[in-house]
């Protein structure tokens, strides 16, 4: 009995030890902005459906691979994704040559000029547009609703997401992002 007795006090001693610490990789900067953050075990990969810039020409989020991207999906018609973006422009502008803060609208082709010009005078042009008119972005994605920020290492790779409406330009999210651009969670 005291030898079952000792096995099971090592199993549940083993056990406990062998759990992931939360306060371990980007999972640690799941607090105040950036509360909701999630880090999942198995993300979805870059998405490489076609998305239409300003210009109306065909990119995809593959293009820009190779550098740190901030991936938020929005719609005109989403408060918190409206409130947001001025935070992701002063991020934006803030960590300029290190990250690029990608908005992908998921607005109709009817709301393409609406979203455009929205987009334009909540960040001071500083945000590109993009958008889906598909909404496929968010299957691809895996996104639960909007907005959704997915955050990509510089080789594609899905590093941390956060569901809902955040301040971008918070110490929290600096703190996240520094991380990121210095290869945590890669």
């Amino acid at each position: 009995m005291l030898a079952l007795g000792t096995v099971a006090v090592l199993y549940v001693l083993f056990a406990a030890s062998s759990k992931p610490d939360q306060s371990q990789g980007l999972s640690r900067f799941a607090r105040g902005e950036m509360s909701t953050l999630a880090v999942l075990a198995e993300a979805p990969p870059l998405p490489t459906r076609a998305l239409r810039d300003a210009s109306g020409a065909e990119t995809n989020l593959s293009a820009l691979q190779g550098e740190v991207l901030v991936v938020n999906l929005w719609a005109t018609w989403c408060a918190p994704c409206v409130e947001e973006m001025p935070t992701l422009a002063a991020l934006q502008q803030r960590m300029e040559g290190r990250l690029r803060v990608i908005p992908v609208s998921v607005d109709s082709e009817g709301d393409r000029e609406r979203a455009q010009t929205q987009l334009a005078a909540l960040t001071g042009n500083a945000l590109p547009f993009y958008i889906d008119i598909t909404r496929g972005v968010l299957f691809d994605t895996q996104a639960a609703g909007m907005p959704t920020t997915i955050i990509y290492d510089r080789n594609g790779n899905e590093v941390a997401r956060l569901a809902g409406g955040a301040d971008w330009a918070s110490d929290e999210a600096v703190a996240l992002l520094e991380a990121v651009i210095a290869g945590e969670g890669a």
